[in-house]
Order: C-alpha cells, then sequence, then structure tokens
C-alpha cells in the first residue's frame, strides 16, 4: 500500500513542525517490530543503529511506509537512514539536529512501540525525550548528500569516525543506505 502525504498534511507539518499518524501500523505489525528490536538489541546493547547487523530490520525499514511519508513531508527524493534508536536518545528537550552528527538532517520519526503511533519531527522541532514512554524507536532521516561533522551533544559523534569517515566526508551507502531513491 502506498503512503500518500496531503497538502493539509505537508501544511500542518509546516507549521506545527511534527505530525502524528495513528494507524501506520498494525497491531501484529508492532509486536513483531518490537521482537525484532528487542532480539537485535540482545547484542548490541546501546540500541543504536540496530538495523546495520541485522538484515531483517534493515529490510523491514525498507519496505516500510516510512520513507514514503519522510520523503513526503520533507520534500526530498532520496533519504538516507542517518541513525535508528531504540529507546533512551536523551533526558531533556533537544531536535534531532542536535543529536546527529550528519548534515542535511531532514528530521526523524518516533515510532510507538506499545501502540503504534508515529510521529515525524522537522531536525528543528524540540522533541520532550523524557516525556516519551518506552519502548520507542527513532529514525532519523538525511538527504544523500549528508557529511559527517564533529557535533559534541551527540553522544555518539565518533562512531562515525569508527566506521573510518573524516569530518567533512561524504556519507555513503555502505554504512547508511538510501531509504527513498
Amino acid at each position: 500500500m502506498r503512503y500518500t502525504i496531503t497538502s493539509s498534511h505537508l501544511n500542518f507539518f509546516r507549521k506545527e513542525g511534527q505530525i502524528t499518524f495513528e494507524d501506520l501500523y498494525s497491531s501484529i505489525e508492532i509486536v513483531s517490530l518490537k521482537a525484532l528490536l528487542d532480539q537485535a538489541r540482545t547484542v548490541t546493547k546501546t540500541g543504536r543503529d540496530l538495523h546495520r547487523d541485522h538484515p531483517t530490520l534493515l529490510s523491514d525499514l525498507h519496505t516500510s511506509r516510512l520513507g514514503q511519508l519522510a520523503a513526503g513531508l520533507f520534500e526530498k527524493k532520496r533519504l538516507r537512514i542517518s541513525f535508528t534508536q531504540y529507546g533512551a536518545v536523551s533526558e531533556g528537550v533537544i531536535p534531532i539536529e542536535q543529536i546527529t552528527s550528519m548534515t542535511e538532517t531532514c528530521g526523524g520519526c518516533i515510532i510507538d512501540l506499545q501502540t503504534g503511533v508515529t510521529t515525524f519531527y522537522s531536525a528543528q522541532f524540540p522533541i520532550d525525550f523524557g516525556a516519551i514512554q518506552d519502548p520507542y524507536l527513532l529514525v532519523v532521516f538525511a538527504t544523500d548528500k549528508a557529511r559527517y561533522r564533529l557535533l559534541e551533544s551527540d553522544p555518539y559523534t565518533h562512531q562515525l569516525k569508527r566506521m573510518g569517515y573524516g569530518f567533512g566526508d561524504q556519507i555513503t551507502e555502505e554504512t547508511h543506505p538510501l531509504i527513498v531513491k
């Protein structure tokens, strides 16, 4: 099924910096996604970028409606996954652009893994992470032109360096796949 952003969705998102969709996932899909994330987290304790080492999760993200909706809301034809985070990101109120070491960050979405409610946020929208109930999945999107930058407020700012990137390097498909091509 194809998901399309209407002009009223887009206008609301532009004005408010966020928009919520309540029926993107069935309860069965949410249970399945949470089980997959729980299984992946047993290997990667931080919950960061679980999709990187779990092809099933990456495949689910590629075939999901998230990319279609993100492309429409962020008005971009090509988007890559900047990072995913299963569980706690921060305790405070912080916009996505201050927790990712990539330029060209468009925004992200949080999937509530109890209800399936999915909220998309612009990169500048201040999110109160302390008020979000676990379990949740944060998916952050950047354009295909994203580059690595030093960002001290990103607790994982040096993770890209461990992957062989230097500051200013363009992010590649091998480490951060395009979710919308």
